[in-house]
């Protein structure tokens, strides 16, 4: 597993989102700010936005809000709504015909779970200061 420029770019994103507190943001001001392509940044916002993770809002003054307090979204949060889910091996995302014989799997899963965990414990507000 490894975390895509997609994952970097939404996290680096969403702290800024958290950073402004009540104004929205543009998608340009935010893709300025943190060099990302505006094209790009507008691809990664839709995800964000259908796994309800950020809100838009039209008009002059408008731009993007965080949907929810900042203590409330989880790096597993982001990780999915841009990736799929987190898994460690091929063989935990589908019923692998080894599942039963394999020796090794238990170690997979033990491994991912932890590190689902640790996914889950790390929530967007830790990384404001």
């Amino acid at each position: 597993m490894k975390a895509t420029k997609k994952t970097q770019y939404a996290l680096r994103a969403l702290i800024v989102l958290a950073k402004t507190k009540k104004d929205p943001l543009s998608l340009r001001v935010i893709a300025k700010k943190e060099g990302i392509s505006f094209d790009y940044l507008e691809k990664i916002f839709s995800c964000l936005e259908k796994k309800g993770l950020v809100i838009s809002k039209r008009g002059a003054f408008g731009g993007y809000l965080l949907a929810k307090k900042s203590s409330k979204i989880t790096l597993k949060d982001i990780f999915n709504a841009v990736e799929e889910p987190i898994e460690l091996v091929e063989c935990l995302k589908k019923n692998c015909p080894l599942d039963s014989t394999c020796r090794a799997i238990n170690a997979w899963k033990k491994v991912n779970k932890k590190m689902e965990e640790t996914f889950s414990s790390v929530k967007l507000s830790d990384l404001l200061d």
